[in-house]
């Protein structure tokens, strides 16, 4: 009798065990944890490069002038075809329009857009070259600049002049 209530609990050796386990493990997943908000600043950084490329491509393919503008204060960004207030039609859902809200998505929930400078507006047009412009029509003479922002970090996505190339620092 004295066996079978033994066999019950856990030895002292047991809980150790798997105490120190547990502690391992959390050892190990505390980094990914940790780096969350550098995986949300680069995902929206790199949503971003991603619909500057879009629009520049679409530019040149439609032979049309097409644009991304970046409205800071409501944290969003619309890629447009024409004028800047007619947002295209998301191509990876056709039942939405192309204008992008990070707290609306959870993978860049918390990311603001903390500035947006194309030459002198927060906007840029591409014409039917790919070459980017402010939206008043000049072409751009130094980099644009969208600086995202997370919990105090920050990512800058540009775009050259002259070229259009995209590139996140």
């Amino acid at each position: 009798m004295i066996r079978a209530a033994a066999a019950a609990g856990f030895t002292l050796v047991e809980l150790a065990v798997v105490i120190t386990l547990l502690s391992i493990l959390a050892w190990v997943a505390w980094p990914s944890l940790a780096s969350m908000g550098e995986i949300r600043l680069d995902a929206a950084a790199r949503r971003v490069a991603a619909d500057l490329r879009y629009a520049q491509n679409r530019a040149i393919g439609s032979r049309t002038t097409h644009g991304v503008r970046f409205d800071v204060a409501a944290g969003r960004y619309i890629v447009y075809a024409g004028r800047s207030d007619s947002a295209l039609v998301n191509p990876a859902d056709r039942g939405r329009s192309l204008t992008i809200v990070f707290d609306g998505m959870t993978e860049t929930r918390g990311v603001v857009i903390a500035s947006a400078s194309f030459g002198s507006t927060p906007a840029v047009a591409y014409d039917t070259y790919g070459v980017p412009r402010d939206t008043i029509g000049v072409e751009l003479v130094t980099p644009g600049r969208v600086v995202l922002a997370y919990q105090g970090l920050r990512d800058t996505v540009e775009v050259a002049p002259q070229t259009g190339a995209v590139s996140i620092r």
